[in-house]
């Protein structure tokens, strides 16, 4: 007894759980009403319900548990356990466009067989009495036609609303515009075109706007060759119809014809024997326009010109700088002045359009004569026709046309190529052009004696022939030298019609 004792006061220290009294208490009351309910009968039962209906209910009265069915007949819980404000509750409202919604409409195949292996070539054979409903064959011949989309039919289609008020990623595009030249300058840091190395003899080509003179002299290569059939057979109709539609003659200018040719020769220099002629033209076409128009002082001509010339070169070709201008003046002027002088020209000149020179017509023809060899042609009659703009400014009494026209028919004369002038006369633009003309030798006789002029020994300004002089064709002396044998000839004809 004493070791019990010890054990039972062992665990009451170690664990402290109140151990069972003994005598253990009597079970309350309320089992046995629980018990003696349940032992009932049924028509006991429902007379104690139908009193219990018939009482006062007491709010605070519990109910034993019933089934889910009927639990309709339960009286409602009392204020300690709901309130009117618990009751109402928001209904969460949903956005249909951000759902992605199913059709209602289903269309299975109740009937569907899995394994079908013990289908016999009877049961392929469908016999349809009209007793039948005629709704199962369509289902039946639904489901044949779609059982390859799936095995239950037809799948059923997820319609997602597109959402448009999404906005692209910026962050992307932010990157990437860093990686472009003038981003990364805008940085500080060296753009990539600047760090490109060369790999080899593997660089990038430079683009040329403008062909250079040798280039212009050897013959075209099979693809432009190809290009031009394509230009003439498709453009060139309504292209020359537009320009001799458009052009008209330049006005006269109210200077001295040793003063222009001054300022004519510093533009060919400064343009290259690579730039294009037609630069050039453009260029003495704006002069011309403002020199007729009112007075510009000698110290000024110069700035003018350059003007001039900075139009023009926006027209025909990559922009050119000013700082570049003003380099090639000497600094005889500044940029500020440039700019100011670019804006009174179009100011004076009401912002004109682009005018029609005769370079636009000595490529075309050129080539008409000659497909295979033009350049040897283009070049002599570029140079017979800036000889004559820059000495004799009576030809701005004539068309450009006409005196393209002129130039090209000089240089078939020269260079003793005479059996290609029937296949320049039978050119619609050369026959258009010859009947604008007032007469057509005495202007090729005008560039003739230009170029006589230019070459003389007298005479200052010699950038043509330095130009269209150079080895190995020497166009300008052969030119020169034709010009003196055909003028020689001329004047024995003339000597023996008197």
């Amino acid at each position: 007894m004493a070791a019990e004792k010890e054990n039972v006061n062992r665990l009451k220290t170690i664990t402290k759980i109140p151990l069972p009294v003994d005598p253990l208490p009597a079970l309350p009351k309320h089992l046995f009403e629980i018990k003696s309910k349940t032992n009932m009968n049924a028509s006991e039962l429902n007379n104690r319900l139908a009193e219990s209906k018939s009482k006062p209910k007491d709010l605070n009265e519990r109910y034993p548990l019933r089934t889910l069915n009927s639990q309709q007949n339960l009286a409602v819980p009392g204020p300690s356990h709901r309130t009117k404000e618990a009751d109402v509750r928001p209904k969460q409202k949903i956005d249909a466009r951000y759902v992605t919604r199913r059709p209602k409409t289903e269309n299975l195949d109740w009937d569907f067989r899995v394994f079908k292996d013990d289908v016999t070539q009877e049961d392929k054979v469908i016999i349809i009495s009209d007793d039948e409903d005629s709704s199962k064959e369509k289902k039946y011949k639904f489901f044949v036609a779609n059982k390859q989309k799936s095995c239950l039919g037809e799948s059923m289609a997820a319609v997602t609303p597109a959402v448009k008020n999404l906005e692209p990623n910026r962050v992307k595009k932010l990157k990437r515009s860093l990686k472009r030249p003038h981003s990364r300058e805008l940085q500080g840091l060296p753009s990539e075109a600047k760090e490109q190395k060369k790999v080899g003899d593997k660089i990038r080509p430079k683009l040329y706007f403008n062909e250079p003179l040798q280039e212009r002299l050897m013959s075209p290569d099979f693809l432009r060759r190809s290009y031009m059939v394509c230009h003439t057979r498709d453009y060139s109709t309504d292209t020359f119809d537009y320009l001799l539609g458009v052009e008209q003659r330049p006005v006269t200018p109210n200077i001295s014809s040793k003063t222009r040719a001054c300022v004519i020769n510093w533009l060919m220099r400064v343009n290259g024997p690579d730039g294009n002629p037609a630069t050039v033209q453009t260029a003495v076409w704006y002069l011309d326009s403002v020199l007729a128009t009112g007075q510009v002082q000698v110290n000024k001509l110069q700035l003018v010109a350059a003007a001039c010339y900075w139009v023009a070169h926006k027209l025909h070709g990559p922009g050119l700088s000013a700082t570049r201008l003003v380099n090639c003046s000497n600094y005889a002027f500044t940029t500020e002045d440039l700019l100011c002088a670019e804006k009174s020209i179009l100011q004076r000149l009401k912002f004109p359009s682009q005018p029609v020179v005769a370079q636009e017509y000595i490529t075309y023809l050129s080539w008409w004569c000659d497909r295979y060899h033009p350049g040897e042609i283009e070049v002599a009659a570029t140079f017979l026709c800036m000889c004559g703009i820059m000495v004799d400014k009576s030809l701005c009494n004539e068309y450009p046309s006409v005196v393209a026209c002129a130039a090209v028919r000089n240089v078939l004369l020269l260079l003793d190529k005479k059996h290609l002038m029937t296949q320049l006369q039978l050119c619609p633009i050369f026959r258009s052009a010859e009947k604008k003309a007032s007469n057509m030798a005495y202007t090729c006789s005008l560039l003739r004696r230009a170029v006589r002029t230019v070459v003389s020994t007298a005479y200052e300004y010699k950038a043509p022939f330095e130009h269209y002089g150079t080895p190995p064709s020497y166009i300008a002396q052969r030119i020169f030298n034709a010009s003196i044998e055909f003028n020689i000839i001329d004047i024995r004809n003339t000597c023996r019609n008197n």
